[in-house]
């Protein structure tokens, strides 16, 4: 018998992790004790200038001296000022109205830092473990030790590079070589490279070879110096003179971006590239391109990932950074306000206690910007000097303090919040007939989710976000066999109670053997073994790495009623802004914005932090004559909300023939079935709300 080891993931033991805000110029208050540090003149060539705006009063932004400096200790923090590196005391400091900035490696959002429950004990989450060693490049998704020379690149899914992981990518790329070999100039020339599969290749180039023949031809016979001469004089030509030279641009460009790739180490091993071909190989490091970039695009090269490939290597670290200092500006100061509400005529207007119209602010982004640059660390080359003026050892308890622009007046310990989630255009139909050929279901308006803040009689929109319902989906039925079956998303008013970080998926028997398993190296073989990247804890699992779980509140003494929906985190970008993208019926956001969102509720709603739900489930299965184990310890690190938030999902505007979903199994086209679709498991409908596995939710 095959039994799946428990992995790491679940059999952690985690740490420890903090906040605050304001607005002034940043000179230390008389009160705070500083120690300024021995400093030397910015390297030669280094350029301090930046395009940030800088909040009132706040000293330039410089790019504060290279001299290595002594450790930091538990109590200390840096500031800039007048272009010099101080340190203060943190406490001290933050009661002087800065905000203290955690830069070390063992930094976690809120939901994964330890936080004390109601008896005043220290409870710690079972996944901080893993997410700091996927941060720091030591661990893989199964928390176990990462080869030696691996990286994960896992800001795409929700946990960003820790600040030495981007330290030696700086230091590296300022001494990389490879990268004088590669001419951004042709990479820049071209929009996207068109895909060609690789067994069209050699079809594809005889096609360009006879429009190129063809071109000479006709450019000889009008005695014409050059293509686009010909392309003014013959009408006719212009758009094969057009596809020709896209072709020619896209085929040179092919070759400069499979240079960049292999001089950032994106090819691995196996499998093995062939150039000028878009194989596996380079679908792979595309892929892991992409993901070292936070790039949300297919897995091709498309205008994004040709951006970021014509881009200098520390121009796209420095990008990087901004984004990492992004998220930890975001959790030390608790805001999540990021412009996404505003629309064709800019931000919506409350009306604040003076009578006077405020704009909702970007205060992701505003915070950022301030934090960057009283830092010195708004440029590629303030960055660089910071990373190189700094020894590894140093983030291991960095934190940094900045004084902070104002936040609005309506921040407070306990924010009245809710949440509306519209659905869009909404399909009930079959969207494949009994041929198996798609039939197209335009949506005009996707779903979306909305944050909203009543204050003073007034609701304020805070955040919109792309997010999706449920559609059809692939399920095994009790026979068996897999039909489609509609996975919708439940209409009308819901709370969510609990917020769950780490969150397990409990697949239920309807779940398709095939997504249960997965295949890894271990210890140089690779095996077929329980995925626990689909189950979790983890930024791949269904739930992603936080969820909130909607429910109808319970009357009358009874139980809350739990239909399985959540809102929450998802490695699966692709299905949030596709088009045609669908889940099981929960809402999805991508990791980082869900781990804000729910940070940022739980910093500003009554709450009690219940820490680690122990469970013990285990569950055996069979698949092509092995059995495997499926063991789940906890259930994750769970926070309950009291009162808990309200939640409302509109129904949306009903598209197509049928108006109401269809509640029965539908056979797949071509496939031979015993008989007619056995009914629905009543165990399949509730079965969370009875204890049990919630819906399903995994990816297909």
């Amino acid at each position: 018998m095959k039994s799946a080891a428990l992995p790491l993931t679940l059999a952690l033991l985690p740490l420890l992790g903090s906040h605050g805000c304001h607005h002034s110029p940043p000179s230390p208050p008389s009160s705070v004790p500083t120690r300024t540090l021995p400093t030397a003149a910015p390297a030669s060539g280094i350029s301090t200038a930046t395009t940030t705006a800088r909040p009132t009063g706040a000293a330039p932004a410089t790019a504060p001296a290279t001299t290595p400096q002594p450790a930091l200790s538990d109590t200390d923090a840096i500031v800039i000022h007048d272009g010099k590196e101080n340190r203060i005391d943190a406490e001290a400091a933050r009661r002087s109205g800065y905000t203290i900035i955690d830069f070390s490696d063992d930094w976690t959002p809120f939901i994964f830092a330890p936080h004390k429950g109601p008896d005043g004990t220290v409870m710690n989450n079972r996944y901080r473990r893993v997410f700091l060693g996927l941060a720091n490049d030591t661990l893989d998704e199964d928390g176990e030790p990462l080869p030696s020379g691996e990286k994960n690149y896992l800001e795409l899914y929700g946990i960003p590079p820790s600040m030495n992981v981007l330290r030696a990518r700086f230091l590296a790329d300022e001494q990389q070589t490879c990268h004088a070999t590669i001419s951004l100039e042709v990479l820049e020339e071209v929009e996207t490279i068109a895909y060609i599969a690789p067994q069209k290749l050699k079809a594809a180039e005889r096609k360009t070879a006879h429009l190129r023949r063809e071109l000479e031809q006709a450019r000889a016979k009008l005695k014409v110096a050059s293509y686009a001469d010909l392309a003014e004089k013959a009408p006719s030509l212009a758009a094969k003179v057009k596809a020709y030279e896209r072709r020619v641009a896209e085929k040179a460009a092919m070759t400069e971006a499979e240079k960049r790739l292999a001089c950032e180490g994106m090819f691995q091993k196996k499998p093995r590239h062939a150039p000028g071909v878009y194989d596996d190989a380079m679908r792979l490091a595309v892929k892991r391109f992409q993901q070292k970039n936070m790039i949300y695009e297919s897995h091709y090269l498309r205008a994004k990932t040709m951006d970021a490939l014509a881009r200098p290597p520390l121009a796209n670290d420095h990008l990087a950074f901004m984004r990492v200092l992004r998220e930890r500006v975001v959790d030390a100061a608790g805001v999540v306000e990021d412009g996404s509400v505003a629309g064709k005529a800019g931000a919506p207007s409350y009306t604040a206690k003076s009578g006077k119209a405020r704009q909702v602010r970007n205060l992701v982004d505003e915070l950022t910007a301030a934090a960057a640059e009283q830092l010195g660390l708004a440029t590629q080359e303030g960055s660089l000097a910071f990373f190189k003026r700094h020894k590894a050892a140093d983030f291991k308890k960095m934190r940094v303090a900045v004084r902070l622009p104002t936040l609005p007046e309506y921040y407070g310990p306990d924010m009245d919040l809710s949440i509306v989630i519209d659905r869009g255009d909404v399909w009930y139909d079959l969207p494949w007939d009994d041929q198996g050929v798609r039939h197209p279901q335009p949506r005009r308006r996707y779903p979306s989710f909305h944050l909203y803040l009543k204050y003073d009689n007034q609701r304020i929109p805070l955040v919109r976000w792309r997010t999706t319902i449920g559609g059809w989906r692939a399920e095994q039925a009790s026979d068996g066999y897999e039909y489609f079956r509609y996975k919708g998303s439940d209409v009308g008013s819901r709370v969510i109670r609990n917020i769950v970080a780490g969150p397990v998926w409990i697949a239920p028997e309807s779940t398709p053997i095939r997504s249960l398993l997965k295949m890894k190296d271990v210890r140089g073989r690779w095996q077929r073994v329980v995925n626990y990247d689909e189950l979790g804890p983890g930024y791949l699992s269904a739930y992603g790495l936080v969820a909130g779980y909607f429910v109808s509140p319970g009357r009358g003494g009874r139980p809350d009623w739990d239909n399985g929906i959540r809102a929450h985190g998802s490695s699966n970008y692709l299905s949030i802004y596709s088009s045609e993208g669908y889940s099981h019926g929960c809402h999805r956001l991508p990791n980082h914005l869900a781990i804000r969102l729910y940070s940022f509720i739980l910093r500003h709603r009554p709450m009690t932090v219940l820490g680690d739900q122990g469970m013990g489930f285990a569950r055996q299965f069979l698949a092509k004559n092995d059995v495997y184990e499926i063991r789940l310890p906890s259930r994750g690190y769970s926070y309950l909300l009291e009162p808990p938030l309200p939640v409302e999902v509109l129904v949306g505007d009903i598209r197509g023939t049928l108006k109401t979903p269809v509640t029965t199994y539908v056979p797949k086209p071509g496939i031979d079935y015993p008989g007619p679709p056995p009914p629905v498991r009543a165990s399949d409908e509730d079965k969370e709300s009875k204890g049990a596995a919630p819906r399903s939710e995994a990816e297909e």
